[in-house]
């Protein structure tokens, strides 16, 4: 971590002085951030964070190893031995509960790294409001951009379209594989006599290209949930209060360089433009 924050240093034209730490821009620091967790509360001299994020992550791997041994020791076990219809229910029960723990601390652990870059950022930009942390938030965790630009009202609009492109994309690829395996077993598969093989190939090609389709859709979700981060952080500190108009008036007004005592009036109109 030291040798990284040198290069930092030495590639800004600056020596490794704690005085310089404010000088580094952010895109370092969520580069630092990336390759090294802590690196970005060492350089906003936040080092109380530190013990936090890597007890967070440490703890959340360490269970997902020991979740991850239980699941394939369960696996193991069942492929050792016949086991009755309800027994082998009872295995299956078993493994998918370990591999279910399993994936959530995994998921835990990458939180906890999100969440030490998101904070190093947050931190580091908390003076003026930053694009670009704005797009490394929704790259990190679509959503989180938007929360950072303060229009979370926009969270259901973008977990609910990642929901349902993800639903599409598992629901495609459940049914791809069950018409892949049912080609391989034929004609002794689960439809037998119904369908033929010429059937199982269109169903089976269908629903790999609805699924390709739909990951395509997912990146490219990806990628606007970004951009939208990106172009609202920059409009963030633009004034779009009611003032901003162009409105016109009559106005009655007198030639102020006449020197006689009888001016005559004259009706004229004003426009007013505030920006």
């Amino acid at each position: 971590m030291i040798a990284l924050l040198l290069f930092f240093h030495t590639t800004s034209g600056y020596a490794a002085e704690p005085s310089k730490l404010d000088s580094i821009s952010s895109a370092k620091v969520w580069l630092a951030s990336q390759v090294v967790p802590g690196s970005g509360q060492i350089i906003n001299r936040q080092y109380w964070k530190i013990p936090i994020f890597y007890a967070g992550m440490g703890s959340m791997v360490y269970m997902g190893l020991q979740a991850n041994d239980k699941y394939h020791a369960t696996l193991n076990k069942y492929n050792q031995t016949y086991y009755s219809p309800l027994e082998k229910y009872r295995f299956e029960e078993q493994w998918t509960q370990y591999r279910i723990q399993r994936n959530l601390f995994y998921a835990g652990a990458g939180t906890f790294y999100i969440a030490s870059v998101a904070d190093a950022l947050i931190v580091r930009n908390k003076e003026k409001h930053s694009p670009l942390t704005a797009s490394v938030l929704s790259a990190l965790l679509p959503g989180m951009g938007q929360v950072y630009n303060q229009k979370p009202w926009k969270l259901p609009f973008v977990f609910g379209s990642i929901a349902s492109i993800y639903y599409v994309i598992d629901f495609n690829q459940r049914g791809y594989k069950r018409f892949g395996t049912a080609l391989l077993e034929y004609p002794n598969n689960e439809f037998g006599q119904i369908r033929s093989e010429s059937d199982l190939i269109y169903l089976r090609n269908g629903y790999r290209r609805n699924r390709d389709l739909a990951i395509i859709g997912m990146a490219g979700f990806y990628l606007l949930n970004i951009v939208d981060a990106y172009v609202d952080a920059h409009f963030f500190d633009w004034d779009i209060s009611d003032d901003l108009a162009f409105n016109f008036e009559p106005l009655i007004f007198s030639n102020p360089m006449a020197n006689t005592a009888n001016q005559n009036l004259t009706l004229g109109l004003r426009l007013n433009f505030n920006f």
